[in-house]
C-alpha cells in the first residue's frame, strides 16, 4: 500500500542519514509502535481485571506472549 506523509526537514532529513531504505525504515518504526500500543493496552486490562479481583486467563497468556516477545526484541520499553 502506498501511503503519503508529511515529515518536518529534520525528521526525513535524519530518517535519510539513517538508512537507505526508507520504507523499511518506517515499517519497522510503525511495527514497534503498534506492538508497543498492544502491550500497553494489555497490560491496562489486565491491571483493570486484577483491581476487579479477576484476570481472564487468555489475556493473561496474551500479555506473556507480549512480554516474553518483547524480552526477545530487546525493546527496553515498558509503556
Amino acid at each position: 500500500m502506498r501511503i503519503t506523509v508529511r515529515l518536518p526537514d529534520d525528521l526525513g532529513e535524519n530518517v535519510k542519514r539513517r538508512t537507505d531504505n526508507v520504507s523499511a525504515y518506517v515499517t519497522d518504526a510503525l511495527t514497534e509502535k503498534i506492538e508497543r500500543e498492544e502491550r500497553c493496552r494489555a497490560r491496562r486490562e489486565l491491571l483493570d481485571m486484577a483491581g476487579e479481583g479477576s484476570v481472564d486467563p487468555d489475556i493473561h497468556e496474551q500479555n506473556q506472549q507480549l512480554r516474553r516477545a518483547e524480552d526477545r526484541s530487546g525493546d527496553p520499553s515498558l509503556e
